[in-house]
């Protein structure tokens, strides 16, 4: 008897646990938002630099690669956050911010902000970007502190492949 009690509150804690803490195991953040973003707007944040380099990453949430990338990027913006600007843009609908984007960023707890894309002309969006992106994701944007594009990487990259960019783009 003692036993079967034991179990059921063991088993409550850890669902409990479960419920309030991502992946991570940093408590789920309750304000995390996802704004709408256009392409003035995305431009405007490329421009905007005010002398931090920026990285864009496009993602969404039901790409694997994206997912093994995320936690890398998390720990980019959370080491380089004085001297980098990151920035994650999803390519998923807008209308699945709260029934999958929050859920996926609630995984990661990411330090940096995330926009949800709503530009529908996606060649539009992806020359906006770099006119030789294919679209594949994930893809990462790095801009110099005056907004002049340094690199951009199809793919997933590695920490140390992102750091090492990173590093040549603030020297």
């Amino acid at each position: 008897m003692i036993i079967k009690r034991t179990l059921k509150v063991v088993s409550l804690i850890l669902f409990i646990s479960i419920i309030n803490y991502g992946q991570t195991g940093q408590p789920i953040q309750e304000n995390l938002e996802v704004s709408e973003i256009t392409i003035d707007e995305l431009n405007d944040i490329i421009k905007n630099r005010e002398g931090k380099a920026l990285l864009i990453n496009i993602w969404a949430t039901w790409c694997i690669p994206c997912k093994e990338e995320f936690p890398d990027l998390v720990k980019i913006s959370d080491r380089y956050s004085e001297k980098i600007e990151l920035v994650g843009i999803s390519i998923d609908y807008p209308d699945e911010v709260e029934s999958k984007i929050i859920t996926f960023l609630n995984d990661f707890q990411p330090s940096f902000i995330n926009y949800v894309n709503v530009e529908n002309d996606i060649e539009k969006f992806i020359n906006n970007l770099n006119p030789e992106w294919s679209g594949a994701i994930p893809a990462t944007f790095f801009y110099d502190s005056d907004g002049k594009q340094f690199l951009f990487y199809e793919g997933k990259m590695s920490f140390k492949e992102i750091e090492n960019v990173a590093l040549k783009m603030i020297k």
